[in-house]
């Protein structure tokens, strides 16, 4: 979790803070997928977004360690994709036992079951971009939210 410590008073809440860590890491990475893809859609240089992300509010070393990779379609596994889905599982888990919504890491948690079921198990967690490139997947996604009404959820 880095270099440097915390106290966090009882045993078993530095298990609780990991999985909150690894939780929002997950949906950090979904969404950064999203975003390059989005990027190539709309005809901007994704390495021009991940230099912008790594100059910006929203910089975080992730983004700029990755997404050079990622650009180029290549996922080099530093952390494999079914820790981080187990993760984010575990997460979800632990905020539904306090009552806590998550609707987003949710969402990202779908998206790293389908890619597990995409053989991509052993993969870096950054390889979640391969299923996000799947939209039909994407689409059926965001039938998840309430209130949505797009052409997937009829």
């Amino acid at each position: 979790m880095g270099k440097s410590r915390f106290y966090l008073w009882e045993v078993g809440n530095g298990a609780a803070m990991k999985l909150i860590v690894n939780m929002i890491m997950g949906s950090m990475m979904a969404t950064f997928s999203e975003g390059l893809l989005l990027s190539e859609k709309v005809g901007l240089d994704p390495n021009v977004l991940v230099e912008v992300v790594s100059e910006v509010a929203i910089s975080a070393p992730m983004y700029s360690l990755k997404g050079p990779s990622m650009v180029k379609s290549l996922y080099p596994t530093a952390f494999p994709l079914k820790h981080q889905q187990k993760g984010m599982r575990l997460a979800l888990e632990l905020a539904e036992s306090v009552s806590q919504p998550t609707p987003i890491a949710a969402a990202a948690n779908e998206l790293y079951k389908v890619a597990k079921s995409h053989g991509l198990i052993d993969s870096d967690f950054s390889a979640v971009m391969k299923t996000e490139r799947k939209s039909a997947i994407l689409s059926k996604l965001v039938c998840l939210f309430p209130g949505y009404k797009g052409e997937a959820c009829t």
